[in-house]
């Protein structure tokens, strides 16, 4: 005995979820780009040949070091890095941000005009307050 098919419905190609996943994705990359941006002011990072682009780079705290020792935590001026008060500050921040997440790691970002002697202070004020991992801003050549 023969069973009758019944007519098969050609695959389709449903166009509405895939523009509404395009749109999800555009609102979530301009909300991410806009959080990275808040946290960075505007410097002229240093050259690096062999810098390498950290993919967890977003998810750190970052700390900003104009070209004259102004320090930043993120976009917020705290003062220079040879007054203590700003230091103090900026220790409690990092430590503020350490017991919200106990992973904490910073990326510090400092004008190439800015002395050394600025990124060494934010530094020790960063290993007092139980930072062991960070990475410094480099601008690569040529967009790496």
């Amino acid at each position: 005995m023969k069973i009758p098919l019944g007519k098969e419905d050609e695959a389709k190609f449903e166009m509405a979820p895939m523009i509404d996943m395009v749109f999800l994705l555009l609102i979530f990359f301009m909300i991410a780009s806009r959080l990275s941006v808040l946290q960075n002011i505007e410097l002229e990072i240093p050259t690096a040949e062999k810098a390498v682009v950290p993919k967890e780079r977003p998810e750190r705290f970052v700390v900003n070091i104009d070209k004259d020792g102004l320090v930043h935590a993120g976009a917020d001026p705290l003062g220079l890095s040879n007054d203590p008060d700003a230091l103090s500050v900026l220790r409690d921040k990092i430590k503020d941000q350490k017991e919200l997440m106990p992973h904490l790691r910073v990326y510090l970002r400092a004008d190439q005009m800015t002395d050394h002697v600025h990124v060494k202070r934010v530094m020790g004020i960063m290993a007092e307050a139980g930072i062991d991992d960070f990475i410094f801003g480099a601008f690569i050549p040529g967009g790496g």
